[in-house]
């Protein structure tokens, strides 16, 4: 019985509990909180957006990327200014015309663009690395969040139209590669031709098109699901020149469109000699710009190098070897529309164009012109495929010229405003200039209208710049349009951009021969010239001068070019980074990546102990760890009927993966073609597998 109590007490307890359809917790007890909700916030993505403020808002209409961009806040316009010279970001209030603060950077930059969210990406060409800064207040310094690791020298920005993508050019890395917007995440990269430049995607997103700065070509880049590059092609942009002689009667005769070919033209009134049929090949190629209706502009050099014999200097004597002209390719990037040339400018033309940007609502297109310190508007709507030409000489398309400061690399437009901002990096300073058909007072002068008054400039505070002789040479390299240098105008830039070479072949007294690069070749490699017959720079560059026709440059001038040239440097192929950097570094590509540079390494490993074999006898020439020259001439048999030697001397191997074609006279469009042609002459090469002459290559494009 006793046993039955405490049973009975229980169901008496059971039956006064809350059923399990009739909760009743506690009327102040507060639910246990989850695990999710116990844990920290995860960090933001490290390229984020942090600030929780209005952002501003990027202005450029077609997403092209610039040495200038600029954003809208507030009503106000600011310009964001990659100062290459100063490693720094300069903010400028555009409509205060001021200065508002300079940003360091991690390394010298080549163009920048604003971001949808406000943040601003800057291309780093010096060290393979892109900075993201974030704007905190107009008056400060750009705060600092993150440097993302890309292929080596990059160039050129873009973002595709839905600005979800952004599209990154790599000159010396040559390559496209495409990031997430929103973290900065890789999403692919590909290959492309040497010197990649400007980068510009198209109007539907499905592809982009990049300059190369030599070799005169345009690649439409296909591009996949989220932006990533998949495939490119190669659109040529040579063209042709008409030659004609005078005509054998004063008797007046109609004009002819300039892209006329020669031929029974309609009757004429007079009769005219035949014409001779020069091709051009395109070069300069640093500038892109797109159209509203999707056609893409690219301000050229059209050259003749002169025919493949000798010549009485470099090039074609006494023809204007450079020619000023804008390539056109279609919207859907099928062709390249390169209209034949039979006028042009002589020393009045952009020989040089550095950067292009079109003013939308009008469709002008502006093209700064390096060493003539010029921007030059052009009619837009003449140049589109498929519209018939304007009557008259090109020429004819250009709207108005503005003089700016030395060194313009960089324009952007407000069209919101009709103005341009165009930044001359000589000067450190911006000019801001109409961007209408309509751009106010100017004159008649040569070779058309010339806007007249003071245009706005903003100096820019720079913290660092080149010495007083590194400048003067800077100025003296670009002097395009100036007759010092040469008969017809050409700048040392126009042989030797950024001190490279252009990938030419060229006529000259002893034969054909291909353009050295002179960056990082001019120490511990005399003599000089293919010949090896100039034992110091001074004369080597005394010959060039007297080829070249000009009227002279004075012992002064001459140090400064070459104060300047040796102090260029390659860019780096990967990133050094500092401790500090490292903190803020996006992570590695990914490791497949990883391992196929660990494979291409052990390929150029193999080729270093295959160059230095006795069997290949690749080193007794090309000497000490730099492979510099052996400084002596030798005759390995490719003395052609045209070349007035036929002992050449040892050249450089520096950055030879940089540098096709290949031999003095170019023939060798590879260095796979180059070393399986040289057999017996130089080298030995017969004897080895394919394999064997791939990683002999993979050797010589690490050097």
């Amino acid at each position: 019985m006793r046993a039955a109590a405490p049973i009975a007490v229980a169901f008496v307890l059971l039956a006064c509990a809350p059923g399990p359809r009739d909760p009743a917790p506690a009327p102040h007890a507060a639910p246990a909180p989850s695990a999710a909700a116990l844990a920290p916030p995860p960090p933001a993505p490290l390229c984020a957006r942090r600030g929780a403020g209005p952002a501003p808002a990027p202005l450029d209409a077609t997403h092209a990327g610039s040495g200038v961009a600029l954003a809208g806040l507030g009503g106000r316009t600011f310009a964001f200014v990659a100062d290459e010279d100063d490693a720094a970001l300069h903010t400028v209030d555009v409509d205060a015309r001021a200065p508002l603060a300079r940003t360091p950077l991690a390394g010298r930059p080549a163009q920048v663009i604003v971001l949808d969210d406000g943040r601003v990406v800057a291309s780093l060409r010096d060290r393979g690395l892109l900075e993201v800064l974030e704007p905190v207040d107009p008056g400060a310094p750009l705060a600092r969040r993150c440097l993302v690791p890309v292929a080596s020298e990059p160039v050129g920005l873009a973002m595709t139209p839905d600005r979800a993508t952004l599209l990154v050019a790599s000159r010396w890395g040559r390559a496209l590669t495409s990031f997430a917007a929103a973290d900065l995440r890789r999403l692919g990269e590909l290959p492309l031709a040497r010197d990649p430049s400007a980068v510009v995607g198209s109007a539907d997103g499905q592809r982009a098109f990049v300059s190369h700065a030599v070799g005169g070509r345009i690649s439409v880049v296909a591009l996949g699901a989220g932006g990533a590059p998949t495939s490119a092609r190669e659109l040529s942009t040579d063209g042709l020149e008409w030659r004609f002689q005078p005509l054998l009667s004063k008797k007046p005769m109609p004009s002819a469109f300039p892209s006329d070919p020669p031929g029974p033209r309609a009757q004429r009134a007079v009769q005219r000699p035949p014409a001779s049929r020069v091709e051009r090949r395109g070069s300069q190629g640093f500038a892109l710009a797109r159209a509203p209706g999707g056609a893409v502009f690219a301000p050229i050099a059209l050259v003749d190098p002169g025919p493949e014999t000798r010549g009485g200097g470099y090039g074609s004597a006494r023809a204007q070897t450079v020619v000023d002209h804008i390539a056109v390719v279609d919207a859907t990037g099928e062709r390249a529309d390169v209209p034949p040339v039979s006028s042009h400018l002589g020393t009045l033309g952009c020989q040089l164009p550095r950067a292009a940007a079109i003013e939308p609502g009008e469709e002008v297109l502006l093209v700064t012109c390096l060493g003539r310190d010029e921007v030059i508007a052009y009619d837009a709507r003449a140049q589109i495929p498929g519209q018939p030409p304007r009557v008259g000489p090109v020429r004819n398309r250009e709207l108005f010229r503005a003089s700016v400061g030395a060194g313009p690399t960089a324009i952007a437009v407000d069209s919101a405003r009709r103005r341009a901002v165009v930044f001359s990096r000589f000067d450190g300073a911006l000019t801001i200039l109409p961007a209408s058909r309509d751009p106010g007072p100017t004159e008649i002068g040569a070779p058309g209208k010339r806007l007249v008054g003071e245009l706005p400039v903003v100096v820019l505070p720079r913290a660092s710049r080149l010495d007083a002789q590194r400048a003067e040479g800077q100025r003296l390299f670009h002097a395009a349009g100036d007759r010092r240098t040469a008969f017809d105008g050409r700048a040392c830039a126009s042989c030797h951009p950024d001190g490279r070479d252009d990938a030419l072949t060229w006529s000259t007294p002893e034969g054909p021969r291909q353009t050295p690069m002179l960056m990082g070749r001019l120490v511990g490699t005399a003599p000089y010239g293919w010949e090896g017959d100039k034992k110091d720079l001074e004369g080597h560059f005394a010959r060039t001068m007297s080829r070249l026709g000009g009227t002279g440059l004075g012992p002064d001038e001459r140090d400064a070019i070459f104060a300047y040239v040796r102090g260029m440097g390659p860019p780096a192929e990967a990133a050094v980074l500092t401790a500090e950097e490292r903190a803020v570094t996006l992570a590695p590509p990914p490791a497949a990546d990883a391992a196929e540079g660990a494979a291409r390494a052990d390929l150029a490993g193999r080729g270093d102990a295959l160059f230095h074999s006795s069997e290949a006898g690749c080193s007794s020439c090309h000497l000490g760890d730099e492979l510099t020259t052996d400084g002596a001439r030798h005759d390995v048999r490719s003395a052609t009927r045209s070349d007035a030697v036929r002992a050449f001397e040892t050249p450089s191997l520096r950055f030879v993966g940089r540098s096709a074609p290949y031999y003095h006279d170019g023939r060798y469009p590879t260095l796979l073609a180059l070393v399986e042609g040289v057999d017996g002459a130089m080298g030995h090469t017969a004897h080895l597998s394919a394999d064997d002459r791939r990683a002999l290559v993979a050797y010589l494009e690490s050097l």
